[in-house]
């Protein structure tokens, strides 16, 4: 029964930390975003969701996965770890998912935001929460080490939001890059954010406005489902290797 106890308490401890780091993070970002004028309170509020979570969910998903390897559990058939690691990963994400929901409830009453509009952000949200987490457990399994594995995989994210301003060096070797410009925008997960919120056009900001040469292009915000199909894509296939490499190195995961 102590022991019940005092796992249910470490289990609230995650949870009450979880929450406190993501609402900090978020009232940075809105603050941010809002100074550097990206669009409406809605608008900005949605775009730091989204930072939120692309920060938090990879880390959540590499430490329950190093967590998971001390485990006996995780040393039974190729099945078992396949379900294991499902499980594993819904389980990690429990604490931002809610977080999701209760600042897009907040979100309602806070911003003019309409409720289709916090429909389609709480299920990007949420697809990026389990993405970004099975990144996470899948570069944690990598490196063998959850730092490591989460470092790795903002370095991904990194380069999917950036890849709009990394065109710039293409820009001077090109006549053109407008073939170019409409695959980044598909893998850039703010760039849902962007179509849910017709009002955003983030790259003609006076902010961005300089910083990336698509301005100078016709270019189009893809629709938000088209890159949560990719992004489930990603996730999928980052999954399907993690299955892998544990199914591979299952009898010597009592040495990770």
């Amino acid at each position: 029964m102590n022991y019940v106890s005092m796992r249910k308490q470490v289990v609230l401890q995650h949870v009450m930390v979880c929450f406190g780091i993501a609402c900090f993070l978020q009232w940075i970002f809105f603050e941010l975003f809002t100074l550097g004028k990206l669009g409406s309170n809605a608008e900005c509020y949605a775009i730091a969701q989204t930072f939120v979570v692309l920060i938090v969910a990879p880390y959540l998903g590499a430490i329950s996965h190093r967590t998971q390897l001390n485990s006996d559990s995780y040393l039974l058939t190729n099945l078992s770890v396949r379900n294991q690691l499902l499980k594993q990963l819904l389980i990690s994400q429990i604490p931002i998912l809610i977080w999701i929901f209760l600042s897009s409830t907040f979100s309602f009453f806070y911003t003019t935001s309409s409720l289709i509009q916090l429909l389609q952000t709480f299920i990007v949200l949420g697809v990026y929460s389990l993405v970004t987490g099975t990144l996470g457990i899948c570069s944690a399994r990598i490196f063998r080490d959850s730092i490591f594995g989460t470092e790795c995989t903002y370095v991904i994210l990194s380069i999917l939001i950036g890849s709009p301003f990394l065109l710039m060096p293409l820009d001077r070797y090109f006549q053109s890059i407008q073939e170019f410009i409409q695959p980044t925008l598909h893998f850039n997960p703010i760039i849902a954010i962007c179509h849910i919120y017709d009002g955003i056009d983030i790259f003609r900001t006076p902010l961005l406005y300089e910083l990336t040469p698509i301005t100078s292009y016709d270019f189009s915000y893809p629709e938000w489902y088209l890159i949560g199909f990719w992004f489930i894509l990603l996730g999928c296939c980052s999954f399907v290797l993690t299955w892998l490499i544990s199914k591979k190195n299952r009898v010597r995961q009592f040495n990770y």
